[in-house]
Order: structure tokens, then sequence, then C-alpha cells
């Protein structure tokens, strides 16, 4: 872990940057984790201290959107070098 930080808070601090990178919406967020909106009110807090299940799910949902993102990413290079090579 980063700088002595814990499994638990080195989580919540990535599920904090990823929506404060505007990788995603709060709403996106809830919506993939399969979480009301309501559970991110405050998030951005650094006494944010979500429920253990609410903080897998949100760790579940930006694993799904980072690889759905990759994969994207991956199959628009193998477009754009079909297209080249063509």
């Amino acid at each position: 872990m980063v700088d002595g930080m814990d499994e638990i808070t080195f989580q919540i601090r990535r599920v904090q940057r990823f929506v404060d990178g505007q990788s995603v919406t709060k709403t996106k967020l809830a919506l993939t984790a399969g979480l009301p909106i309501t559970t991110l009110i405050g998030m951005e807090s650094l006494d944010w201290n979500p429920r253990s299940s609410t903080l897998r799910a949100l760790v579940r949902a930006i694993d799904k959107l980072e690889s759905d993102a990759a994969k994207k990413k991956a199959r628009d290079e193998l477009r754009l070098q079909q297209e080249a090579a063509a």
C-alpha cells in the first residue's frame, strides 16, 4: 500500500479519486455499483466512511468501468490499425 495506508483506506481514496478525476460521475458510479446515489453524498470528505458492503460494490464498479474503458480503447486502436492497413 501507499505510505503505510491500509487496504480499506486505499480503496476509499481510490473511489474518491475516480470521481474527483472525472473518470465517471457519482450517478454513473452508483448505478454501476447498484447503489442509490444518496450513498455517495459526502464522499468528497476525508472522513467519509462507507459501509464495507458499499465499498466493495464501489470497487467492483470501478474495476468494471476501468475494464470496459480498456476494452474500448483496444478495439478503437485495432480499428485504426485495420483502417491504416487497408
